[in-house]
């Protein structure tokens, strides 16, 4: 996997990670390199169904729970998209990885940081990330840019504490130097463009 890049965008709801991993690609495209853009949970049929689930307010699952099923579709994605992009050298950008979920199940949820962080690099062996980008905003900013919470997603019904703790979690994984912190505050093209130069910094 040595030749490849992956590389992740993440954030909190809102933050434009999504849009984003679209103009990343399309500039990397454009400028000659072989991408693949995916996303967590997704990116194959396993992940993708296992996504439905964990997002559909029809469900419960306490999180220890969540965690294991972020990290089932996590493991199906990687050994149906991810290895194999890089075995062969494309560049991967991907929507949201392993710092979501100790974002979210850590310090959204209140389990253990050290035993999340253990089941995270179990489930990723022998990946390594090579560039990390946190697009900050806040989730107050963050919902109001796209209106209000989706009350079909299980996870943006949850309170405003919970959104809280996760946007510190985030933030002390920037000061940690496992995110580099991208001001999103601005319009999506100063956003594009400060993510762009950054990751050619790697390619």
């Amino acid at each position: 996997m040595k030749n490849g890049k992956f590389i992740v965008l993440e954030g909190c709801e809102g933050a434009g990670k999504s849009r984003q991993c679209k103009f990343l690609s399309e500039a990397l495209i454009a400028r000659g390199f072989d991408v693949v853009s995916t996303r967590e949970p997704g990116g194959t049929p396993l992940a993708e169904g296992l996504r439905g689930m964990i997002l559909d307010p029809a469900y419960s699952p306490d999180a220890l729970s969540e965690l294991y099923m972020y990290s089932a579709a996590r493991r199906d994605h990687l050994n149906g998209v991810v290895f194999p992009a890089l075995q062969s050298g494309k560049v991967v950008v991907c929507d949201r990885f392993v710092y979501s979920t100790l974002a979210y199940q850590g310090y959204g949820r209140g389990l253990d940081i050290d035993f999340v962080r253990e089941v995270n690099a179990r489930t990723t062996a022998p990946l390594n990330v090579d560039l990390a980008l946190f697009l900050d905003v806040t989730p107050e900013v963050g919902f109001e840019r796209k209106g209000g919470a989706d009350n079909a997603d299980r996870l943006e019904r949850e309170n405003t504490e919970f959104f809280e703790r996760v946007y510190v979690g985030f933030e002390d994984m920037c000061a940690s130097g496992e995110l580099i912190r991208i001001d999103a505050g601005g319009t999506k093209e100063e956003t594009a463009d400060k993510i762009l130069r950054e990751v050619l910094r790697i390619l």
